[in-house]
């Protein structure tokens, strides 16, 4: 009873951080103009316009997956801009609560849902973001409900732990494709389980059945743009943006633009050769990326907001620090308890932050979809070692 109020009680945070947020920022008097007025949001809406058959197909239906712009082009013909907005902004308690219902099942403490929560709902960026029509509030909603969904893992698998681990993912892959790593790495998780289990022919059809998502998007891509696989989006962001950078760097040049123009066409081999001939300076510009999308503030907030900007900026630098702890905690704490599911959680974060060192000039947003996951990867790892330490002192 009392987590219940609890919850209520959190969700009445949220609403107020929310509206503060929205009403600061000035996009709550906007919603109209702010929701498509970013050059993706453009391109989403064109995909959206074609699969409910405004228009042809656009170039863009070779980047941008179908399952998102689905999603965009039915909320606007119930609510136009305003739908999408409901829709994102139901999205992003969805986020809240199932994170910070993920946190109890995970800990079984009440302090592990408060933080969980409380600081996903303070986050400007995710705020802000609901205002726009991109995928980073329906990445955040699916990563909170495959978190939830680890909570119910066993160790003897059942269809309906396959269904709570994969589908989320496999809806996130026809998302953002860059979470190809993450399904494949679940995927064979789950194979492995099924093997060992009770029913592994049951938790194979289900492994098929939850798949099933990311073979139509693969069939669309065939059919429609002759291509095989999710999207063009990986291609173009490594041979546009890093490989861009890269050959900027080598050259001296601060010219990316113009680099892009010669690494567009690249071949897979030459993309390879590239990184094989310079890895100090590949990586290193990796990790330079990495870390200006780690502490940049929001694409979303103008000048004219000096004080968001600020409050996005540093809480990016908290996040950041926080980060770099996670990571030995995290491993003590599988060191420890041998818990699959915390490895889990690191590897989504580990998959975002992989992407997040690929593509620049896009603020916080490639990195702050993560939060999720390495705050309860964070929290998990938190309360086992200080479990294991209570346990040794008594």
């Amino acid at each position: 009873m009392r987590r219940g109020w609890a919850l209520v009680a959190l969700n009445g945070l949220a609403v107020a951080c929310y509206g503060l947020v929205a009403w600061r920022s000035g996009y709550l008097a906007h919603i109209h103009s702010s929701v498509f007025s970013s050059v993706d949001a453009g391109s989403y809406r064109d995909v959206a316009d074609w699969i409910f058959g405004v228009r042809a197909n656009p170039h863009a239906s070779i980047q941008r997956p179908v399952f998102y712009p689905l999603i965009l082009g039915l909320a606007m013909r119930v609510g136009d801009e305003y739908g999408v907005w409901l829709v994102n902004v139901a999205l992003w308690f969805a986020a809240l609560n199932l994170a910070g219902i993920a946190a109890y099942r995970f800990v079984h403490q009440m302090w592990a849902t408060i933080v969980v929560f409380v600081v996903m709902a303070t986050n400007v960026s995710l705020i802000v973001l609901t205002f726009h029509a991109l995928t980073e509030t329906l990445v955040l909603a699916l990563l909170a409900l495959w978190s939830y969904g680890l909570t119910r893992l066993t160790g003897r698998i059942t269809p309906s732990q396959v269904a709570w681990v994969l589908l989320p993912v496999s809806l996130l892959t026809i998302t953002k494709p860059e979470f190809e790593l993450l399904l494949g790495l679940v995927i064979v998780v789950l194979a492995v389980l099924a093997w060992r289990g009770e029913r592994p022919a049951m938790a194979a059809v289900a492994i098929v059945l939850c798949l099933s998502p990311v073979m139509v998007q693969v069939g669309l891509m065939l059919a429609f743009n002759h291509f095989v696989g999710l999207s063009k989006i990986g291609e173009t962001t490594i041979r546009t943006y890093y490989m861009a950078r890269l050959y900027a760097a080598l050259a001296h040049s601060s010219d990316i633009r113009a680099q892009a123009l010669l690494t567009a066409n690249l071949s897979n081999i030459a993309v390879v050769q590239a990184l094989l001939a310079h890895p100090g300076e590949a990586l290193s510009m990796f990790l330079r990326i990495l870390r200006e999308n780690l502490t940049s503030g929001s694409n979303f907030i103008t000048a004219s907001n000096p004080l968001l900007g600020k409050a996005v900026f540093f809480t990016n630098y908290v996040y950041a620090a926080a980060l770099i702890v996670a990571a030995p905690l995290a491993a003590v704490a599988l060191w420890l308890k041998r818990d699959g599911r915390l490895a889990l959680l690191a590897a989504a974060a580990l998959n975002v932050m992989v992407a997040g060192g690929l593509s620049f000039w896009q603020g916080d947003r490639l990195t702050v979809i993560a939060l999720p996951v390495w705050l309860l990867a964070l929290t998990l790892a938190a309360a086992q070692i200080l479990s294991r330490t209570q346990k040794a002192a008594a």
